[in-house]
């Protein structure tokens, strides 16, 4: 086995979104880390929508989960979507860019702080087989793995179906929740498993939180005791 450091002496590691050297084993350059915006000040309890300013009041939630309350319990993410990440995710999401997962699983560390992780099952939102197929990996499915390895938790990434090709998630709020209805099932071998568990549903990007709670409404309608939400990043635009 050749000791790390001779390794990085031969072969220098690289930032995996510029190609320049990357330091102390990290997976990216200081300035592409610098492009990234954690989402670490106060947020919304429930969904995570970072707030402009501090309510001083631990569990504020925002309004549009107080006038409708999602079917997901807790929803959090690393980064906000904007130039720096998107750059990264879409050449995870399309570039056949699988060297992120182990870098985003890390993010995901980062995100789940103060989420309960007791005997969770760690759960990717899926592909249909159609672009599974064509893409030929989940991306969620990708990092759910790293994320449950690294927590030594549960992973089961057949545990929801995506039975209905919907076109890629484009428009409002309504729209993509019209567009993700009746698109997903419980893996019925799993129905008697999942009473009562708590569900991490693990997915690349929070744009308006359509898909993740068509996942939600399924699995608690299936007997779930809990499902938090974890992402990459989230849009955060209302």
């Amino acid at each position: 086995m050749w000791p790390v450091r001779l390794l990085d002496q031969l072969l220098p590691p690289r930032c995996l979104s510029c190609g320049v050297g990357a330091q102390d084993n990290g997976r990216i350059c200081s300035n592409c880390w610098k492009d990234l915006t954690f989402l670490q000040g106060p947020t919304c309890a429930c969904c995570g929508y970072p707030f402009d300013f501090d309510y001083g009041a631990e569990g504020a939630v925002c309004g549009q989960c107080l006038s409708h309350p999602p079917a997901f319990d807790r929803a959090r993410a690393a980064v906000r979507y904007d130039d720096g990440s998107r750059r990264m995710i879409i050449s995870f999401k399309h570039g056949d860019r699988t060297d992120y997962g182990d870098f985003f699983s890390q993010l995901l560390l980062q995100a789940s702080h103060g989420l309960d992780m007791a005997g969770v099952f760690v759960v990717p939102v899926p592909l249909h087989k159609k672009r599974l197929q064509k893409r030929r990996y989940n991306q969620a499915a990708l990092i759910a793995g790293a994320f449950a390895r690294k927590k030594a938790l549960d992973h089961c990434p057949d545990l929801l179906i995506r039975r209905k090709h919907t076109p890629p998630q484009e428009g409002n709020h309504s729209h993509r929740r019209r567009n993700v209805a009746g698109a997903f099932r419980l893996n019925p071998k799993y129905s008697d498993d999942v009473k009562g568990r708590t569900i991490v549903l693990i997915d690349d990007v929070y744009t308006t939180g359509a898909t993740v709670q068509a996942c939600a409404l399924i699995l608690k309608r299936a007997g779930v005791g809990a499902v938090n939400i974890l992402t990459i990043a989230r849009v955060c635009q209302r």
